[in-house]
């Protein structure tokens, strides 16, 4: 065909048969156009309304099943509707258009309209005996409206009628849930006798049951189906708990210890047995053992700077006894990084007290040296504190040592990781580069004696390892898989639990408590979950990649403050260094760890470094989507967005147009033509997104916001 002229030809020749009633003829020159380009949405849909009028219901659709199809790949999800539609009312027989249907009424948040229509053929499944296909759109339906214990209770028959006894439970108990939540106790108590016919023995059914009947005033029957589940797991904590906080509830302590002790002795980081333990020992007048339970809760909520929290369980400590020493230095230590003087002096005077009543003397200095600070005129104060340094016989100069500075929180961070950084650095026999480190700690903070003493015992190190055992040390790999399987809980959105619902599990502990989640994260101790079924190595660079980090930040920390020493004018020999000594160890095709690397470099704006890193990861096929993105990134951080530009669209044309990644993708590349001043790209970048998803990561409002700026900018005098 030759050029727009031939193709006006064969359109003014088919409208000439569609006039004169030619259909077949008319057909035969649109399906020429066709030949051309088979994706034309506009001679599909007209060949579609004319197979119609030729009662060929099946050509017609195909025709118009090509023309949704490009709608949707085009993100038209309204026009799309509108040809579903029109199949729909062809050929209602035709399933797989009804659900197509609802789909794009789903991506664009007609929730109603979506679940009218999955039921409706799911209606036409069950009456056809197709359970699988039907309990697919009854899945689509609850994951729509969570809120629908209706369907829930038909997807859990469902579930069971073909045989998924385990995912009925599951689903049964989730309903039970909500209907705890509106304080529907016996229904929920139904629901449950219901799962329970179908897993007599199910511990989650028992224990939600136990539950129910404690909220239903009968505890001795929860606390028999508890020990019930016991029998069969010693070990199972959410019975364990649960019967220990019934025992609480009580008042029977003794009980509820024993039942809490015991979760301690499997479960050390429980947070619950932890608190109820030290608020049972203060009762009983066990102040010291009641300390030594809650002291690990404090000490994470200082971690998470949740310091009227800590506060508060010290508080618990000395309403009981007011003169406990541990809990009122834990006290003191809170308030002077805080720098609430007024009550730090009067914690100071108590502690005092305390020191002179037990005859601890040597402790006694620093505590006057603190008080005398804040009052130098106190006298009788003065006088004692020299008394004591004579009856010591402490001098001058041992004081300014020893009780003169404390750090601050963010110093003895500082330090912290300065210390543990040299020692992954003697660990590895780079003694003198541990040297350095604390060298320049020491010129930061003088009379720190833990600097000096590390730098004494690096000074009086013998020889190290060589250079092979040092390699041999590094490279050797360690092999990690773990899985973390643990269901979500089912979340009411916008809607509070009722109290009664509440009372048993949250009655005691009011408070906000710590998550155990928060403690293991403390440590450090995060479970990588991996979807990559490829054998994969590993290499143990963690405390290199940490202690690499340690002194980069540590040098930021000091450049932002002023404080130039050698350590910051060899930073860039000692990224290098790093960077030589990896790739000596590390084989160019472990693509992970580059990646890795890369990531450790980004996050200290090596941003070179990092693109070279994520260059090589991405000759790994399951890594180049996002190494290509985090490649982008780097120049859009670097300012670079011509760059920027150029590797995000290599990673677009990677993945499938429409797809969930092609839209995080577009909207990455929508910032980019924002910060390059390129507003019409970035707002018909933003459009597409929004025809997609109008409530994706608040594309409306950007759009308002570039629109103003175009309007604003329009406006301003040529």
């Amino acid at each position: 065909m030759n050029g727009r002229l031939d193709r006006v030809k064969i359109i003014e020749q088919a409208e000439k048969y569609v006039r004169t009633g030619k259909i077949r003829e008319a057909i035969t020159e649109y399906e020429k156009l066709l030949d051309d380009d088979p994706t034309d949405v506009s001679i599909n849909n007209i060949v579609g309304d004319l197979y119609v009028r030729l009662g060929q219901t099946d050509r017609a659709i195909k025709a118009f099943e090509k023309v949704a199809t490009e709608y949707e790949k085009k993100s038209l999800y309204s026009q799309a509707l509108a040809i579903l539609k029109k199949i729909c009312r062809l050929n209602p027989g035709h399933h797989q258009y009804f659900i197509r249907m609802a789909d794009l009424y789903s991506r664009q948040g007609f929730l109603a309209e979506a679940k009218k229509e999955y039921l409706r053929v799911a209606e036409g499944f069950l009456r056809a005996k197709k359970v699988a296909e039907a309990i697919e759109l009854y899945e689509k339906v609850a994951w729509l409206d969570k809120e629908d214990l209706n369907i829930r209770m038909q997807l859990a028959a469902l579930y069971k009628l073909d045989g998924h006894p385990e995912k009925a439970v599951k689903e049964l108990l989730e309903v039970a849930d909500l209907k705890m939540s509106y304080d529907l106790v016996d229904e929920a108590h139904k629901i449950l006798l219901e799962a329970k016919k179908i897993e007599a023995s199910n511990p989650k059914i028992n224990l939600k049951l136990a539950e129910v009947l404690r909220l239903k005033g009968q505890a001795a029957e929860a606390m028999d189906l508890t020990r019930s589940v016991l029998d069969k797991n010693p070990h199972e904590l959410e019975a364990l708990s649960f019967l220990g906080n019934v025992y609480y509830e009580e008042g029977k302590f003794e009980e509820a210890k024993d039942i809490f002790t015991e979760i301690l002795n499997f479960y050390p980081l429980n947070v619950n047995a932890r608190y109820k333990l030290g608020r049972i020992n203060l009762g009983q007048g066990e102040v010291d053992k009641a300390y030594e339970y809650f002291e690990p809760l404090i000490d994470s909520y200082l971690k998470k700077r949740k310091e009227e929290k800590a506060i508060g369980l010290i508080g618990l400590v000395l309403t009981v006894r007011k003169d406990h020493l541990p809990a009122m230095e834990k006290l003191a230590a809170i308030l002077r990084e805080n720098k609430d003087l007024a009550r730090l002096e009067q914690v100071d005077r108590a502690i005092l007290n305390e020191l002179k009543r037990i005859g601890e003397k040597s402790r006694m200095l620093s505590y006057y040296s603190e008080i005398l600070k804040l009052r130098p005129q106190d006298e009788k104060l003065a006088k004692e504190y020299r008394d004591l340094k004579k009856e010591l016989m402490v001098s001058e100069e041992a004081l300014e040592l020893s009780d003169t500075w404390v750090p601050s929180r963010e110093q003895e961070e500082e330090i912290q990781s300065g210390l543990a950084q040299a020692d992954v650095y003697i660990q590895e026999g780079l003694a003198r580069l541990a040297h350095r480190v604390i060298e320049g700690l020491l010129m930061k903070y003088p009379n720190d004696p833990l600097i000096k003493q590390k730098l004494s015992y690096i000074d009086n190190l013998g020889e190290q390892l060589t250079e092979d055992e040092l390699i041999k040390k590094v490279a050797k790999a360690t092999a990690i898989e773990t899985q973390v399987l643990r269901p979500a809980k089912t979340v009411i959105p916008d809607k509070q639990p009722s109290k009664s619902s509440q009372q048993f599990q949250e009655q005691v502990l009011s408070e906000d408590k710590v998550n155990p989640l928060d403690i293991f994260r403390d440590t450090g101790l995060v479970p990588i979950v991996s979807t990559d079924s490829r054998e994969k190595k590993y290499y143990d660079l963690q405390e290199n990649l940490r202690a690499e980090q340690a002194i980069i930040s540590a040098i930021y920390l000091r450049q932002k403050r002023g404080a130039n020493t050698q350590l910051e004018r060899e930073l860039s020999s000692i990224v290098q260094d790093f960077k030589n000594e990896v790739r000596s160890k590390i084989p160019e095709e472990d693509y992970q760890i580059h990646l890795q690397l890369g990531l450790a470099f980004l996050e200290q704006e090596l941003f070179d470094e990092a693109i070279e890193e994520f260059s090589l990861a991405s000759k790994d096929k399951n890594l180049i989507l996002e190494s290509l993105n985090l490649i982008s990134h780097c120049y859009r951080l670097k300012g670079n967005l011509k760059e920027s530009e150029h590797w995000l669209n290599r990673a677009i044309k990677l993945v499938a147009p429409g797809s969930d990644q092609y839209f995080a993708l577009m909207f990455d590349l929508g910032l980019i033509y924002t910060q390059a001043g390129d507003l019409e790209k970035a707002l018909t970048v933003y459009r597409e997104i929004q025809s997609w998803n109008p409530a994706y990561r608040n594309v409306s409002d950007k759009i308002d916001e570039l629109s103003n700026s175009k309007r604003k900018s329009n406006s301003l005098p040529k």
